[in-house]
């Protein structure tokens, strides 16, 4: 079957969210171009390393005079996630990549593993993935996580494998 791909070239939004508490807690990457909306599931660990990546190719391309990635402005889109809240996809592979003619990073999100294969691209400005960093730090700090095995703790505990499940952390 022929796999299923979409571009955003210009987004209007492009944002991490979550839904959800506790363990049942899910977290996902949502962009809009005009009419068309796009929702992929992540795992938290995908996110903070998504964002953790794309803070890194701007502040090699600053640092190599290619294009000012600097941002003076830093609003950042608060706004909740569009609903419905429906997943494409569950992305398994995550790539960023940074094309210095059109002075924009590439976010490839896919899952190779599913019949028909997915895959989303999307080109940010510098300032949009910025804003999409700060945006992560914010969502992925609302929920507390274990500090020995890194899972959300919800608010009636947590039952840690570290711990062989012997004992419920508590927030």
């Amino acid at each position: 079957m022929e796999s299923r791909h979409i571009e955003f070239v210009r987004p209007d939004r492009f944002v991490a969210g979550a839904a959800g508490e506790g363990e049942r807690r899910r977290f996902y990457l949502q962009v809009r171009e005009a009419g068309l909306l796009a929702t992929v599931s992540v795992t938290r660990g995908q996110l903070t390393m998504l964002a953790l990546h794309l803070a890194s190719v701007l502040e090699e391309v600053s640092r190599l005079a290619v294009v000012d990635t600097a941002e003076t402005d830093r609003t950042v889109d608060v706004g909740p996630l569009e609903v419905p809240l429906f997943a494409l996809f569950t992305a398994n592979r995550i790539q960023v990549g940074w094309d210095p003619v059109a002075g924009t990073v590439r976010v490839t999100l896919a899952d190779p593993d599913v019949e028909p294969p997915y895959s989303l691209d999307v080109l940010l400005t510098p300032k949009m993935a910025r804003r999409f960093g700060t945006r992560v730090d914010r969502v992925v700090r609302d929920a507390p996580a274990c500090p020995l095995c890194g899972q959300p703790i919800s608010a009636e505990g947590h039952l840690c494998p570290r711990l062989d499940g012997y004992r419920a952390l508590h927030p």
